[in-house]
């Protein structure tokens, strides 16, 4: 079990570390709708799984019950979490939003103190503390100037905004291990499909523009890494992960990321961190190994 779930966990680190630079670069700030291009990569994910549990001859036929969880989770975890860091993308260099979803590990733990009434230790309360300290530090130029007009500020509210989305969806998916016990691919497929719907609904709502920028090479060839690498495959490693041990462990990955998205930034996207990013990080990841090490006590 630990061997697969090191696998499970390193999966989906690697493969969502490159996602950010990818839509960074090749997904926004073109002349097409950031929810226009949540639909098209989650209904394509969403159906290829889909046709593979068809041809596998698993279970299709569930109830409205579980077809009401799946909406939900789908809202949540690849609508409006992938819209607004789509959105917080337009802004700011892929690293940021990376950083910003460090918090999904202190709000994964909130949520799982008031839902599942998980109890939260004072060094958990410190590791928080130092988490938001550090993104603080990181924003600080930008939180002493705050102004809602202001690009950097838009972009750091909807890559929060994307978090708490992102968190809700995992608690969700912990909800259904214990409550639903859907199988995974079901699981998935299903709340990618409602997901990319909804993503669609609201393009359609905004009066967006609807097509498929085919002969954009670079959003297509993005758009195929994120479809089988940054949708299929890390996301089933990753909701199998946080079902195998918790949400707050898959918080680990969370962790690593900002990390090797910095890596990646700095690449390809010729990344300079100024001091307040470099000062930030550490403290922010300091605070959050403590809060993990503390839910691996417990465990």
């Amino acid at each position: 079990m630990l061997k697969s779930n090191l696998s499970l966990f390193f999966g989906a680190l690697f493969f969502w570390s490159a996602t950010w630079s990818i839509i960074g670069l090749t997904q926004v700030n073109i002349n097409l709708d950031p929810a226009i291009s949540v639909f098209i990569r989650f209904i394509v994910a969403g159906f290829i799984i889909l046709i593979f549990i068809a041809l596998t001859k698993r279970k299709l036929i569930f109830s409205i019950k579980d077809h009401v969880y799946f909406f939900v989770l789908g809202l949540f975890l690849y609508s409006g979490n992938y819209i607004f860091f789509y959105k917080s993308n337009v802004y700011l260099s892929s690293n940021i939003p990376a950083t910003v979803f460090c918090l999904l590990t202190i709000f994964n733990i909130l949520g799982e103190k008031f839902i599942f009434k998980k109890s939260i230790t004072i060094l958990t309360l410190l590791g928080a503390i130092l988490g938001i300290t550090g993104i603080a530090i990181i924003f600080f130029n930008d939180l002493i100037s705050f102004n809602l007009n202001s690009g950097t500020t838009l972009g750091l509210m909807f890559a929060l905004f994307a978090t708490l989305s992102a968190s809700i969806g995992n608690l969700l998916a912990i909800y259904n291990k214990r409550n639903f016990n859907i199988p995974l691919l079901q699981n998935v497929a299903f709340a990618m499909i409602y997901g990319a719907i909804i993503a669609l609904l609201i393009a359609i709502i905004k009066g967006s523009e609807f097509y498929i920028p085919i002969t954009n090479f670079s959003y297509m060839i993005g758009l195929s890494y994120l479809v089988i690498f940054g949708s299929i495959i890390s996301f089933l490693c990753y909701i199998r992960f946080i079902e195998n041990t918790s949400a707050s462990a898959g918080g680990y990955i969370g962790v690593a990321m900002p990390i090797l998205a910095l890596i990646i930034s700095m690449i390809f996207e010729d990344l300079k961190p100024d001091i307040y990013f470099l000062s930030g990080l550490p403290i922010t990841l300091l605070g959050l190994l403590l809060i993990l090490k503390q839910e691996s006590d417990k465990r």
